[in-house]
């Protein structure tokens, strides 16, 4: 193995039959890099541009929301799905995470919530949902710890 200098002004590589050369003084400093100021974790941050996380569909009667998948899940309700569904536990609540669950009726539709997720006034503080076809129900949430997941419910928005 060889230890030693290069001294180059351009890099040739070879992509899939056809050359590509990259100019070398177009290649950003380590000072610029680091002047450039991105997002490292453990470090207070000001974003000046907007940031926004993808909507996850989430199905089935009694849908598996897995928070490693995102913050911000939606889930439909059907005709196939009977006349209820159950939210099944949280899978993998990490602390402090923050996010939005969105219950989208396409039709009549009652639903119940893990005992995870706890709402003001428990079970008697959801009260009913929207279910109504066209109504979008919305649970706001916040983990504390794996086993509380404190959310609050905004209910009857019109899709």
């Amino acid at each position: 193995m060889a230890y030693g200098t290069i001294k180059s002004d351009a890099l040739v590589y070879d992509n899939s039959g056809t050359d590509v050369t990259i100019s070398l003084s177009t290649l950003p400093t380590a000072a610029q890099v680091a002047a450039k100021g991105d997002a490292f974790l453990g470090t207070a941050q000001t974003f000046t541009k907007a940031q926004r996380g993808d909507i996850i569909d989430v199905t089935g009667t009694s849908p598996q929301i897995d928070l490693n998948a995102g913050n911000n899940f939606r889930f439909t309700t059907s005709g196939d799905w009977g006349s209820n569904f159950s939210l099944a536990n949280l899978a993998s609540a990490a602390e402090g995470q923050t996010g939005s669950i969105f219950i989208v009726y396409g039709g009549a539709h009652t639903g119940g919530f893990p005992t995870t997720m706890k709402f003001v006034g428990g079970a008697a503080g959801i009260g009913a949902l929207s279910s109504a076809s066209t109504k979008i129900d919305r649970i706001d949430y916040i983990v504390l710890n794996s086993t509380t997941v404190t959310c609050t419910i905004t209910k009857d928005y019109v899709a």
